[in-house]
């Protein structure tokens, strides 16, 4: 059997504009994992990708450019499982009977059968996609398709997993013409690019699952392979941010080492930011000025806590002094610190610990941090816990966007796990000074700042924020964010 009998000539991409309401709705990161698919397949089928994020595209907006478009396969990505619910109304408005509805990403990867429930939905992709989708436009009979989930005769068929993809450096780069013309990626104004110089992560904390997406592997590119894209990205738009995507991207800092070398050899100058672990930036302070001088600025860093007894407990494998002292460390080197901070990290956990950690984050100066309710997401050990112990209160993915509470823990209720990330946001944003981190950015990318940035939007974007902060404070004031069922009128 094969997806369709007749020729496959058009193949549509699509990257939902689901919402979070959170702070990162006004983030717009490029699709690097759907334009790879892409150029996995541009030498075999027309693609167009629509990124419905960036360009802010409603439903209606979507299905007026599919009529358009006309395409035989519709792709839709769910990394997040909290835009689900989108991606199936998107799914469920777009299937005909001359198209097949496909989804991947990390959620349908751990809920297939669950999604194949739904008539609508014909294939899911489990794992990495760039081969399976090939596979599926080359016609290959679905049944030898290996890494996907369907239904023939009424019954759901699991076929075996794909094996990962052994060198990462054969993939093609991503196709990052098919963008819209006049698309602007951006973190918070910032006009960014990405790159992807890694999968998976070599650790299992118990709150996340991509260690779980990727079967406990951790694959690398070369560090001439990293370069070399970043070379172009740098050729075609000159100095600009750069996101490294990874994961862990310092999870081997040997290649740290060589990819700073060689962006510095060959004379590159980009603002580059990426994710780290705090442990390894302790072990190799000379590596982390290494990458402040080839361009690194800003570092996304796990704290998840500072409760040792909660890090042990998400089987974090980091000491505290870890933190305390990387956090030095970065500040030495004037690199900005976002640090993501987990409230409800461990089951016995109390008001008293998220006290401590507004205490501990303002001391030792995080630059911007981020608060969010640990959350069970989709094959985590934590849901499996939660649901054991009666503490799990809502399977409605739509919840799951890390600011409600769709738990409980033993001694705080949702009310209250929602009460003390506002309070986190409160105090960490307001009750604090900024000195530092102004002086922080000031020094390591001065005017290009300025320059780089739509300020309007910014300050418009922060006044914003800023009042959703003030009406936390009203919030915890009066009371009414311990009221349950005012809890879903704020956000961060």
């Amino acid at each position: 059997m094969k997806v369709l009998t007749r020729e496959i000539k058009k193949i549509l991409l699509i990257y939902p504009n689901f919402i979070t309401r959170s702070i990162t709705d006004n983030i717009t990161i490029p699709p690097l994992g759907l334009e790879t698919i892409a150029a996995c397949v541009l030498d075999l089928v027309d693609v167009k990708i629509i990124d419905a994020k960036v360009r802010n595209l409603t439903v209606r907006d979507i299905l007026n450019e599919i009529a358009q478009y006309q395409p035989d396969i519709i792709g839709i990505s769910c990394s997040f499982t909290i835009g689900i619910n989108y991606s199936l109304k998107i799914a469920k408005e777009a299937k005909t009977q001359k198209n097949r509805i496909i989804l991947g990403g990390w959620h349908p990867n751990f809920v297939p059968t669950e999604l194949l429930q739904n008539n609508f939905v014909d294939i899911i992709v489990r794992g990495e996609g760039e081969i399976t989708f090939r596979e599926i436009i080359e016609g290959k009979e679905i049944e030898e398709i290996k890494g996907i989930s369907y239904k023939k005769a009424g019954n759901i068929i699991n076929n075996p997993d794909r094996p990962l993809i052994t060198d990462l450096d054969t993939l093609p780069y991503p196709a990052r013409q098919l963008r819209e013309k006049g698309t602007h990626y951006q973190i918070f104004q910032l006009p960014v690019d990405a790159v992807e110089s890694s999968r998976g992560c070599p650790y299992k904390c118990t709150f996340c699952n991509i260690h779980l997406f990727y079967r406990g592997k951790y694959r690398t590119k070369s560090a001439e392979r990293v370069v070399n894209e970043l070379k172009i990205i740098y050729n075609q738009k000159g100095r600009t941010n750069v996101l490294i995507t990874d994961d862990n991207f310092t999870a081997n800092m040997n290649r740290v080492e060589k990819i700073c070398d060689l962006i510095t050899k060959n004379g590159i100058k980009l603002d580059l930011m990426c994710q780290s672990r705090l442990d390894v930036i302790r072990k190799n302070p000379k590596i982390i000025e290494k990458m402040a001088e080839a361009g690194f600025w800003s570092f996304f860093v796990g704290i998840e806590s500072f409760n040792q007894r909660s890090l042990d407990y998400i089987n974090k494998k980091v000491q505290l002094r870890d933190i305390i002292q990387s956090i030095k460390i970065l500040h030495q080197n004037s690199i900005v610190v976002v640090g993501s901070m987990l409230v409800g990290a461990n089951l016995e956990e109390k008001r008293e610990d998220t006290d401590v950690m507004i205490k501990i984050v303002k001391k030792i100066g995080i630059d911007f941090p981020i608060y969010s309710i640990m959350t069970p997401l989709p094959g985590t050990k934590f849901r499996e816990i939660l649901i054991d112990k009666g503490y799990l209160l809502s399977e409605n993915w739509s919840q799951y966007n890390f600011t409600t509470a769709v738990n409980r823990l033993k001694y705080l209720s949702k009310p209250e796990l929602e009460y003390l990330l506002f309070r986190a946001y409160y105090k960490g944003y307001f009750n604090r000074s900024w000195k530092n981190t102004i002086i922080r950015l000031i020094k390591k990318r001065g005017f290009s700042l300025i320059l780089q940035t739509n300020v309007f939007k910014v300050l418009r974007e922060g006044l914003d924020f800023l009042n959703n902060i003030r009406r936390i404070k009203d919030g915890l004031e009066d009371g009414s964010i311990l009221k349950e069922d005012k809890t879903q009128t704020f956000q961060i």
